[in-house]
Order: C-alpha cells, then sequence, then structure tokens
C-alpha cells in the first residue's frame, strides 16, 4: 500500500507538507476504490500506481486557483487548465479491468 511518504517524494514536496499529502492520499484512494469496486482481479502494483497520481492531482489542486495551473517563466507563457476530474490520467489504466456496461 502506498504511504504519505511515498506520495511526498512523487510530488517533491516539504516535509510541512505531509499532513496535506496524507489527506489527498486518502482522498485518493477512497476515489480509485469507489471506481473499481467489484473489480478484484486488478493488480496491488497498478492500483498504487493509481493512488500516487491520483494523489498527486490531489496535491497540485492547491496551486491551481479555480482550476487554472500557473507556471513560472520568463518567457510569459499562457495558463494551463487542469482537469476537473482527478482521476482523467487513470481512467484508461484501470478501464483494461474495469468493464462498464449493463
Amino acid at each position: 500500500m502506498v504511504t504519505d511518504e511515498q506520495l511526498l517524494a512523487y510530488v517533491g514536496g516539504n516535509q510541512s507538507d505531509l499532513e496535506y499529502v496524507g489527506k489527498c492520499l486518502v482522498q485518493a484512494i477512497m476515489m480509485v476504490n469507489a471506481y473499481v469496486i467489484r473489480t478484484p482481479l486488478i493488480p496491488q502494483e497498478i492500483l498504487d500506481a493509481c493512488y500516487i497520481q491520483v494523489g498527486s492531482e490531489l496535491f497540485h489542486r492547491r496551486n491551481a486557483p479555480s482550476g487554472i495551473a500557473q507556471f513560472s517563466s520568463l518567457d510569459g507563457s499562457n495558463p494551463v487548465r487542469i482537469a476537473k476530474d482527478p482521476m482523467t490520467s487513470v481512467y484508461p489504466i484501470l478501464n483494461r479491468w474495469v468493464t462498464n456496461g449493463v
């Protein structure tokens, strides 16, 4: 199972971010598990990777007010809109195991 420290390292956060990272990880685990409910054959390594990815998305939202990430650069690059659904990047991975439909 993924730890707070693993997610903290993945997002490049500081030790002062550990409590916030822990909250993001709990939410990520809940989101992924709700999506894959009744799908027992997903390898734990895949679930762990998805927990980390979704946790990272949740962590980085803190610096993206109204869903717009602003990156510091000298070239004046435009702001980037982030996905509203933090699960967007993991759906294609999990859909190999999750069957949708009636």
